[in-house]
């Protein structure tokens, strides 16, 4: 049986629908019973039809509640972590992500699981800014990591691997941006879509890796399947500047997109000034120090190892930024 960590986020939304799309029998780890009577619930998703999930109560921060959770679980995938960009999530990161891994870990370890499939991140490899283009090879960062986020991802790809060195058959994912639909509202990045509709003027001059939804999800289910200990995928479809990705997803829901680049030390000048204007109004912040660093550097990605493991190419990221343009415009 599969168990699958943060069912209800981003990613794991996308997992388990291509799980159910496959007829694969899982189980989805939730924080909260959804039956008070019942230690194991079943929920209805509306997707193409109604189809159910088996929910687990469970919490990767309560080491207890994954002792039931984990019985009778042959392989893993831990998708559950909390995203944020704003140092001071930096407490509730490291609690989430790196000692609920560690966590997970140990109640794999505990459980006797086959096989544990990590969702990582590009964050924690050895990159720098405007330095060469990052492989596989770059596997641990010569510098401390540069946001608490990837702090806090840093903390989990070592529970990981200290996992391994004690029996436990693990393989690992790094994705760099995902993108695809899901909740505009959120704080993910299909957020990214509701800010080009406000039609901000500005740009900033660093450049990200992009990666579709769907090819982390296919991914993520061909190690799954595999359950080749130590196996290690870095998630890339394409390299492309901020102002390059801001103007295609602009121009996918019709928007006017950024003309004028906003360069490193006017935004460095700005975060400062923002962080004042959240203290006074309460508001969650435009520019934060780490969004900052993030979108001034130039990050880029080989992510070959997906072609060559999987024998497919990627999606074509303007044709995927193109289609989450129309699912956000179909609910605004």
């Amino acid at each position: 049986m599969l168990l699958l960590t943060g069912a209800t986020g981003f990613l794991g939304q996308h997992l388990t629908r291509e799980l159910q799309n496959r007829n694969i029998p899982f189980q989805a780890l939730s924080r909260r019973a959804l039956s008070p009577q019942l230690s194991r619930a079943r929920s209805q998703v509306h997707g193409e039809g109604e189809k159910s999930i088996d929910w687990v109560p469970g919490d990767v921060n309560d080491p207890e509640s994954l002792v039931e959770a984990f019985t009778g679980i042959t392989t893993v995938i831990h998708a559950a972590a909390k995203v944020s960009f704003q140092y001071e999530d930096r407490d509730e990161l490291l609690l989430v992500n790196g000692e609920g891994t560690a966590n997970v870990v140990n109640a794999a370890l505990e459980a006797g699981v086959r096989h544990v499939v990590y969702v990582s991140s590009v964050s924690v490899l050895n990159r720098a800014p405007d330095g060469p283009v990052v492989t596989l090879a770059d596997r641990w960062p010569a510098e401390r990591p540069n946001s608490a986020y990837a702090e806090s991802k840093f903390d989990a790809e070592r529970e990981i691997w200290r996992g391994q060195a004690e029996g436990l058959s693990v393989s690992v994912v790094y994705p760099s941006t995902i993108i695809g639909p899901g909740d505009f509202n959120g704080s993910n990045t299909p957020s990214l879509w509701r800010h080009a509709a406000k039609e901000r003027g500005f740009y900033p001059t660093g450049r990200a890796g992009f990666v579709a939804v769907h090819d982390v999800v296919d991914a993520i289910l061909y190690l799954a399947d595999q359950r080749e200990d130590g196996q290690r995928l870095l998630l890339n479809a394409a390299n492309l500047t901020w102002k390059d990705f801001l103007e295609r997803s602009a121009a996918s829901i019709g928007a006017a997109p950024p003309t004028r680049s906003m360069p490193a030390w006017q935004s460095a000048f700005l975060w400062p000034v923002d962080k004042v204007r959240t203290m006074v109004t309460g508001q969650k912040p435009i520019i934060t120090r780490e969004t900052h660093r993030s979108t001034q550097s130039d990050f880029r990605y080989n992510g070959s190892s997906y072609e060559s493991a999987l024998g497919k190419p990627y999606r074509d990221i303007y044709d995927t930024i193109k289609r989450v343009g129309e699912a956000y415009s179909r609910l605004n």
